[in-house]
């Protein structure tokens, strides 16, 4: 949180623990016209008795979850938990004493304390999150309040919490498919609104449409081209679940907690890195210095 990182290193030599990290290394797979996205772990355990372990199997070549575009990749990234809750608990719990818990007091004790209660409450065992603005400008909409639709989760079965970095963030063991439908019911309720003039005009306007199965340009021979409407095409699809808004009782209650504190001072945070010209001019006005010394001593 304070633009640095340290970072402890342990080597172990051990051939079975390098088998099961394969488990909890993988790739991202998500969709290049929507948030739906895969997590495909590298390997799987073929036979966890025998430590036997097989590579896994990707999704299907494109997103026909949704919208039918193809996917774009990324990682290898870490699936396991990304912190230690036995640890977390504890340092919370401290920072609730008393001065904090420490000897010496901490100048940023309450941010902390909000960044490490936030940490304590995700879900371990999801390694990535939706944005909720980012799925709302997909179908086009104004964001609801981020406990309803995390409520609408919960109703629907499935578990979900924040994110330490981003106060917008929902994190869930819900696939793709519920996500949408959420949002298709809040749609439904919430009717989008129509597009600009200005944007119609110059979807009007366009040479280029865009083919959903190959993700590329293509010529058209008409006169007013038609482009692919992922806004129309999630819309379109028929709903699996039923989707309920109600806030359950006592679904609000947190701990109390400064969870995403303001910056503590005016530009906060890691300044541009200097240019091979600004280093040079440095170096030029320390010389010039230097010389400016040497003659005022002789």
């Amino acid at each position: 949180m304070n633009f640095y990182v340290r970072v402890f290193v342990e080597v172990w030599d051990d051939k079975a623990g390098v088998n099961n990290l394969s488990v909890k290394h993988g790739s991202v797979y998500q969709s290049t016209q929507c948030s739906s996205f895969h997590i495909i772990p590298h390997g799987r355990y073929g036979n966890k008795k025998r430590n036997v372990w097989q590579p896994a199997r990707g999704p299907p070549p494109r997103c026909y979850d949704e919208v039918g575009t193809p996917f774009k990749v990324a990682g290898p990234i870490w699936l396991g938990p990304l912190h230690d809750l036995g640890v977390v608990d504890d340092a919370v719990t401290r920072l609730e004493l008393p001065g904090g818990g420490t000897v010496h007091p901490l100048k940023r004790k309450t941010a902390i304390h909000g960044l490490l209660t936030v940490v304590s409450e995700e879900l371990a065992d999801v390694p990535l999150y939706y944005t909720l603005s980012d799925l709302c400008r997909t179908v086009r909409i104004s964001p609801p309040r981020l406990s309803t639709i995390t409520a609408a989760l919960v109703n629907a079965g499935f578990r979900v919490s924040g994110y330490h970095k981003d106060p917008e963030a929902i994190k869930t063991d819900a696939p793709n498919s519920v996500m949408w439908d959420i949002l298709r019911q809040w749609c439904r309720d919430h009717p989008p609104k129509e597009g600009k003039k200005a944007d119609r005009n110059k979807a009007k306007k366009k040479k280029k449409t865009l083919d959903p199965s190959t993700d590329e340009d293509v010529e058209t021979d008409g006169t007013v081209e038609k482009t692919f409407d992922v806004c129309a095409k999630i819309l379109a699809t028929e709903s699996g679940i039923k989707v309920d808004f109600t806030i359950p009782k006592g679904f609000n209650k947190k701990k109390k907690a400064q969870r995403f504190p303001h910056n503590p001072e005016k530009n906060w945070g890691p300044k541009k890195a200097a240019s091979l010209t600004a280093k040079r001019k440095v170096a030029q006005g320390t010389e010039e210095e230097r010389e400016s010394k040497s003659r005022k001593t002789q």
